[in-house]
């Protein structure tokens, strides 16, 4: 989706939304508003909600009234209202999330915010693999493709007639072989 049309789809949403039924939030309840333990994603509790997050579980609520489920659009429109939201709405949702976090702490307690640090590959970058229009070695003659998919074909027996004649030191790499600049070269000048 393009930032185009997720912006199109938030001006919809929030022009479909009633403002009073998320400010003050009519989804208030806190039992129902503690998340359920996520067994198959983390070991322990869920991390109880911030003020923030109660007011997209509302406007969540009332996008699905509406026959909106995209999450993106959700979590956009969230995030304009919220930052024009007043400070006392804010404050109502603080005041629900100080209620929640209470109801949590009853349910889970001694339980503490611990992130896990994530593990950090030391894995090389691989270059992705990608399908081309152009053939450059081991076979000769080069065949490459315009817009309009009719095939350009370059007779030459060397393929380093693509690279410029001169590259100052600062562009070669030794741990390219000529091949590979060859074709470096051939797509720049393209």
């Amino acid at each position: 989706m393009s930032d185009s049309s997720l912006n199109d789809m938030a001006e919809i949403l929030i022009n479909q939304l009633d403002r009073r039924k998320i400010f003050p939030p009519s989804y208030n309840n806190p039992e129902e508003l503690i998340n359920p333990s996520k067994t198959s994603r983390s070991k322990g509790p869920p991390r109880p909600p911030n003020g923030f997050l109660l007011c997209r579980k509302n406007v969540h609520k009332e996008a699905r009234l509406k026959g909106i489920c995209n999450m993106r659009v959700i979590s956009k429109v969230t995030g304009m209202l919220w930052r024009s939201a007043s400070t006392e709405e804010k404050e109502t949702y603080e005041k629900l999330s100080a209620q929640v976090n209470n109801l949590h702490s009853q349910r889970y307690p001694g339980y503490k915010y611990r992130p896990s640090a994530r593990q950090k590959t030391q894995q090389p970058y691989i270059v992705p693999q990608t399908t081309t229009n152009i053939e450059i070695f081991p076979t000769l003659p080069i065949q490459i493709m315009n817009p309009q998919q009719q095939p350009i074909i370059y007779q030459t027996n060397n393929p380093l007639d693509f690279a410029p004649d001169f590259v100052p030191n600062v562009y070669q790499f030794s741990q390219f072989t000529q091949e590979e600049l060859a074709s470096f070269y051939y797509y720049l000048s393209i």
